[in-house]
């Protein structure tokens, strides 16, 4: 018999528990002493199962689409939490499994839930599990507030600190570290001066100064230190403060006053809306140069120009419409979408290609049935949330490295009216995966002219 093996695990710091490299060899011996091959391992590792979880588990999804796939008549896991914590998610698996005809191992004992008996032992041990989250939430939760109560910290460490830990590794005290705190200080002494937040980090910069969690300095990142409370000693919980904190503070109170009244006032935002706007903008290139263009406003129109010499520039709107009617047209041929079409090649790309077939049809009913008043719009959300994501799981199998999910979305049906639906970031990704974008020189006075745009196709 083919096995599949599924190994998890959510955050272990204390290795208190099985890591994933110990499940997957406590399953492959018992794969070995009943004589069935492995013939494919899922990982997800930092991931929890529960309903509280707030990461995907891509390899779980893969998991299921390879299972409804039929490559596999067995599942085997080092026990029954390491698939799901989570009721509704264990009946899916069960569903899945018997009627697949898919036997379900864990803990050393193999289950038919085609039996009475297997799947009332299995659900049994689901509730345990799921009940077993819920408890270490509600204590983790209870730790959290206990925490802030006492001004204690909590979560990711804040640049400017550093923390101090006993022999058992309980966390003692958080106190100021020298270095990081100075760049606080001075921060908020030139926001307080007047200087941009753009202005400090570009500095920063410049004078190789390590920004937190490596990279380069943004002036969101000087924001944040200048008017985060925990910078005066505040304690803050849910973004709301609740008391004096548990650590000394950087930044006197006048100062970080001060720096909030700075940053806060109106009248220096030079940026209204962050929003995606533009089609193409830092993904065309300069015909010239091979500069990134940018928006810029010339001569009261925005247009894309040369970030790096002005070599050439163009209008948006010209080279937005030009190039979104050359991306239709192309979505449209039909040998373009016979290309889209093609699953991967192999029984297990024809296999998945059947099973996202099947998957679809069955969103399809459901739909059907959401319309006809037999299933509530909080059911069909549940069941389309987790439908959809099987889809995903057995499209990436079913046409894996070959085209883009994206293409596959907006060529399934009438291109044109799908388009009008898409935001400009997803539209943006439809051009990336299909072609390059060049502009050649401006002529001085001349219309929007097509062929001073290249355009390269990208193979698929």
């Amino acid at each position: 018999m083919r096995a599949a093996i599924y190994t998890r695990v959510s955050s272990d710091p204390n290795n208190l528990g099985r890591s994933v490299d110990e499940q997957e060899a406590e399953c492959r011996a018992v794969c070995a002493r009943e004589g069935w091959e492995v013939v494919r391992v899922f990982c997800d590792n930092d991931r929890g199962a529960s309903r509280h979880s707030r990461k995907p588990r891509p390899q779980y999804a893969a998991l299921r689409a390879f299972l409804g796939a039929g490559h596999a008549e067995v599942l085997v896991l080092w026990e029954g939490s390491r698939a799901q914590r989570d009721v509704t998610d264990y009946l899916s698996l069960r569903d899945l499994c018997a009627g697949r005809g898919i036997l379900y191992s864990y803990s050393g004992r193999t289950y038919d839930l085609t039996r009475t008996d297997d799947r009332f032992s299995t659900a049994l041990d689901a509730l345990l599990a799921e009940r077993e989250a819920d408890v270490t939430r509600d204590r983790v939760l209870r730790a959290v507030r206990a925490n802030a109560a006492a001004g204690r910290p909590h979560g990711k460490l804040a640049y400017g600190y550093t923390r101090e830990y006993d022999e058992r590794g309980i966390l003692v005290r958080q106190v100021v570290r020298d270095d990081e705190a100075e760049v606080v200080r001075e921060a908020a002494r030139r926001v307080r001066a007047g200087d941009s937040l753009y202005v400090i980090a570009q500095d920063l910069n410049a004078r190789g100064v390590p920004a937190p969690r490596g990279g380069r300095w943004i002036p969101t990142q000087i924001k944040r230190l200048v008017t985060n409370p925990r910078y005066v000693g505040q304690r803050v919980h849910q973004g709301v403060v609740v008391g004096d904190a548990a650590w000394p503070a950087i930044l006197d109170e006048e100062t970080y006053l001060a720096c909030k009244a700075v940053v806060e006032d109106p009248r220096r935002s030079t940026v209204r809306d962050l929003a995606l706007k533009y089609l193409l903008s830092g993904t065309a290139r300069c015909g010239v140069c091979g500069a990134k263009m940018r928006v810029v406003k010339n001569r009261g129109y925005h247009s894309y120009a040369c970030y790096e010499r002005f070599c050439t520039s163009v209008r948006t709107v010209h080279l937005d419409e030009f190039v979104t009617e050359v991306v239709l047209e192309r979505l449209a041929l039909p040998a373009f979408l016979a290309t889209l079409a093609a699953p991967r090649g192999g029984e297990e790309g024809q296999g998945a290609a059947e099973h996202v077939r099947e998957l679809r049809e069955r969103l399809e009913a459901f739909y059907e049935q959401a319309a006809a008043g037999k299933i509530t719009a909080a059911g069909l959300a549940r069941i389309e949330a987790r439908l959809l994501a099987d889809i995903e799981a057995a499209e990436h199998l079913a046409y894996a490295g070959r085209v883009p999910a994206v293409l596959r979305e907006v060529t399934a049906g009438d291109v044109r009216q799908r388009w009008e639906h898409l935001a400009v970031g997803t539209r943006r990704q439809v051009v990336d995966c299909l072609l390059s974008v060049r502009v050649n020189r401006t002529v001085r006075g001349a219309r929007f002219r097509p062929e001073r745009v290249e355009l390269e196709w990208k193979t698929l």
